[in-house]
């Protein structure tokens, strides 16, 4: 006899997943997000617009003359201002200014913070004289009688310098050793006391040390160290005393009198 197959019973069957159709509901969420951002704008053109706007800090421009050259319009938006161009345009017409900064004060109010520049001496260049600071900017072009009073730097070449702009040397080497005298002078106590800087010679640059001595100060190496020397003759010679004082070499001071 043949057998009969036996068959297993059917599994049961598997599920169809049931496909989510997208309802109405992301579109609606992103028409809110539309709403909310277009009424957010609006309230920002129309709200934060700029009534005042004032002048703090130390400098020699009166608040209406910073006013003139920064061109901020009453009603202008304070979200919309743009604080760069503001910033270019007050430095570009008041050269004596070192920092300008630009603050928003919500919620119609723009404040300006000026600090000027301080003059640290005058670079003599084709019959001209040109003030500048201890970075190197130049202030304005003054007189040759204007110049007494300030240190007086000769023997650079300088191209097409320019009221506003930073000094731009024929040689750079130039360039970064007077930096290096200005600031380690200063920080020294004694840049008011430089009437002449000599630097026509790179390795022989010369200094006048009020009216009693000629330093010969050779290049800026270790010039910290030079001038703590320098110091050390000058306290230690009489009041009366001149002369020549050499620093050239960085271990030593020698005094010659005159």
């Amino acid at each position: 006899m043949k057998k009969k197959k036996s068959s297993a019973p059917p599994g049961p069957r598997p599920k169809k997943r049931r496909r989510h159709r997208r309802g109405p509901g992301i579109l609606i969420s992103l028409l809110c997000l539309v709403l909310i951002c277009a009424a957010i704008l609006a309230a920002v053109t129309v709200f934060f617009k700029v009534k005042r706007v004032t002048v703090s800090g130390e400098s020699r421009y009166s608040s209406e003359e910073v006013l003139e050259a920064a061109g901020i319009a009453e009603g202008e938006n304070l979200f919309f201002l743009n604080k760069v161009a503001i910033t270019n345009r007050i430095f570009r017409d008041r050269p004596y200014l070192d920092t300008v900064s630009i603050r928003r004060k919500f919620p119609d109010t723009v404040e300006i913070v000026l600090q000027d520049c301080v003059p640290s001496a005058v670079v003599s260049f084709e019959n001209r004289y040109w003030l500048v600071d201890k970075k190197g900017k130049i202030l304005e072009e003054i007189s040759q009688e204007q110049t007494a009073g300030y240190c007086l730097v000769t023997g650079l070449e300088l191209e097409d310098p320019q009221v506003g702009e930073y000094l731009d040397f024929s040689q750079q080497e130039q360039g970064k050793a007077l930096s290096i005298i200005l600031n380690t002078a200063e920080n020294s106590g004694i840049l008011k006391e430089i009437m002449g800087i000599d630097m026509t010679k790179l390795f022989e640059i010369r200094l006048q040390y009020t009216e009693r001595f000629v330093v010969e100060l050779g290049t800026v190496e270790e010039l910290e160290k030079k001038i703590s020397f320098l110091n050390q003759v000058v306290e230690r010679l009489g009041s009366t005393d001149t002369g020549v004082i050499d620093l050239t070499d960085p271990q030593t001071a020698r005094f010659r009198p005159q």
